[in-house]
């Protein structure tokens, strides 16, 4: 990962739960234009201490199963504190490694939908991130990427932290994966609904051998 770990640190992790990023990130705004039916299965990749977990519940079927990917262990514990707390029973959070290329444990199953939300910019190649998270995504499933606009905003991480709506839109194309949709969301938050094209998906392990 590229650029320095921000997102490790205490002050951030306060963020993500504060009334600024509420602002900038609009859960109502951004869940209604996903389409929820039969997303039953869908993984959190980078959950972080949660945001999204109460409007997962509240947009989703009511047999919806959330699994959150996290590779910071103290924002693993937050979560588990809230599922304790909040009574998500729906819901396991497990650790993975820091990695360009992401190595999703076996014993989750497929998914319907892979929500990645400030996460893919922590990648030197976002490319990669959607290609390891992306074999276990259903050939109907989707992606739904949301992420920084590559712009001074009013609060959030400097901009050399962030990649561009342009770059992204790169990323996911070069990963194999076709954008179905554009999210309207604000001039500081890009958001892209994609699915894998199944001619051009590129095998992850090929690109391990490159």
């Amino acid at each position: 990962m590229r650029g320095l770990p921000y997102y490790e640190d205490p002050e951030y992790h306060r963020y993500l739960l504060s009334p600024q990023r509420r602002e900038l990130f609009p859960v109502e705004k951004i869940f209604s234009q996903i389409d929820w039916k039969n997303k039953i299965n869908i993984l959190d990749f980078g959950i972080g201490n949660g945001f999204y977990l109460p409007s997962f519940f509240e947009y989703g079927e009511k047999d919806i199963f959330i699994w959150g990917a996290e590779c910071q262990e103290i924002l693993i514990d937050e979560c588990l504190k809230r599922k304790v707390r909040e009574g998500y029973k729906n819901f396991i959070p497990f650790y993975v490694d820091k990695t360009e290329h992401p190595l999703l444990p076996e014993w989750i199953p497929e998914m319907d939908m892979i929500f990645c939300s400030c996460v893919l910019s922590t990648f030197a190649n976002p490319t990669l991130g959607i290609l390891g998270t992306g074999r276990i995504l259903k050939q109907n499933g989707i992606f739904v990427i949301i992420d920084w606009e590559r712009v001074e905003a009013p609060s959030g991480p400097d901009i050399s932290q962030k990649v561009s709506s342009e770059r992204m839109r790169f990323c996911i194309q070069e990963a194999g994966c076709k954008i179905i949709k554009t999210l309207n969301i604000n001039p500081y938050v890009y958001g892209f609904i994609a699915q894998k094209d199944p001619e051009k998906f590129i095998d992850i392990n090929y690109l391990k051998q490159m």
